[in-house]
């Protein structure tokens, strides 16, 4: 079961590494990234039997989607789109 998960991780970084054109692309994919990772801390936890650590997991991972989210949006209202070329963090 470890290796369906790794595999889901490294090829989410391969996703993340070369595919960085779009704001909403990388967005997704570093979900997956943090999917994957959920999945293999509820596996470990579960022998370990100390679940509220997946539920602070959980929470921090909800706020980084949610801070991605809104990034997005005020970049599409201010720019006009998510692509990464046009983009200049200087002026930004």
């Amino acid at each position: 079961m470890y290796y369906l998960y790794l595999f889901i991780f490294f090829t989410s970084l391969f996703m993340y590494t070369f595919n960085y054109y779009h704001v909403m692309l990388i967005l997704m994919v570093l979900e997956f990234i943090m999917l994957s990772m959920l999945m293999i801390l509820v596996s470990v936890v579960l022998l370990m039997n100390f679940l509220n650590f997946v539920m602070y997991y959980l929470v921090f991972v909800v706020c980084e989607s949610v801070l991605g989210l809104t990034l997005l949006l005020l970049m599409v209202r201010s720019k006009g789109n998510d692509n990464m070329k046009f983009l200049n963090l200087v002026l930004w």
